[in-house]
């Protein structure tokens, strides 16, 4: 299954999610594939990748028609990451200009999706050219959504883009299904998160995910000891946390197969 981790807003939890998602999705035996499509490269230097020094990024393999993906896939143990670094933003420009702009990642995808479980994309905080490819590409879409007080309305602003970039006249393909709305940095002691929680789930029911990403001081300094909370902490909440939604997206899955 390929699934896009997007939101239009920034700073809800999108790399956190893409990165310890596919810690857990592989801890629990699976094949997973990262795909950075941030030119921030977050995710990638995460996984200790020096995105300043790689022979290549996300930018060549969109760029050139005759660059395999499978040039561009750094390991690390059962996780496999094909990076970015800031020429995506580069990249982002020239596609506007080429022909088959919104379906470069989907077409790169082909020679190795049946080589993995699950293929998860990081996304940049908009709704560009990248994301579009992104959505092209996937069949599902996870939407992280902290609890902040302009949380429903981003959401439903996501949802819409979703719908017009389907209806664009480049979209040929049915579009993503949402697979789920993942709460992120939580906290019960918080009565506003606690409202917001509700709210979400009485918008979207069955659409969000059971497990919310707590808050957890954890997640946030796994990335600067380049590893996932799962690596960095396996007691902490947040890989925990991360653990139970993996195994719901893993039924998720099989439920759509």
């Amino acid at each position: 299954m390929i699934i896009t981790i997007g939101n239009q807003k920034g700073g809800c939890g999108k790399t956190t999610t893409s990165v310890n998602l596919s810690a857990a999705l592989a801890v629990l035996g699976h094949r997973v594939l990262l795909v950075d499509m941030d030119p921030q490269g977050n995710s990638s230097m995460t996984f200790g990748i020096d995105i300043e020094d790689i022979p290549m990024s996300m930018s060549e393999v969109l760029l050139d028609p005759d660059l395999d993906i499978k040039y561009n896939i750094f390991k690390k143990g059962n996780i496999h990451i094909a990076p970015s670094n800031p020429n995506l933003n580069y990249a982002e420009e020239r596609l506007h200009t080429m022909e088959g702009k919104v379906s470069r990642l989907k077409e790169k995808l082909k020679t190795v999706r049946d080589h993995y479980d699950f293929i998860i994309i990081d996304c940049p905080p908009s709704i560009g050219l990248l994301t579009t490819n992104a959505l092209v590409a996937s069949e599902s879409v996870i939407i992280p959504v902290d609890v902040g007080f302009y949380s429903l309305v981003g959401i439903k602003q996501f949802l819409a883009r979703i719908e017009d970039v389907c209806k664009s006249s480049d979209f040929t393909d049915s579009k993503p299904e949402i697979l789920g709305i993942l709460i992120t940095l939580y906290s019960e002691r918080n009565l506003l998160g606690k409202e917001i929680l509700g709210k979400v789930k009485a918008a979207f029911k069955d659409l969000v995910f059971k497990t919310p990403i707590r808050r957890d001081i954890r997640l946030a300094e796994a990335p600067s000891h380049l590893k996932s909370a799962l690596e960095y902490s396996w007691s902490a909440r947040g890989a925990s946390d991360y653990l139970e939604v993996a195994k719901e997206v893993i039924k998720k899955a099989k439920k759509k197969n």
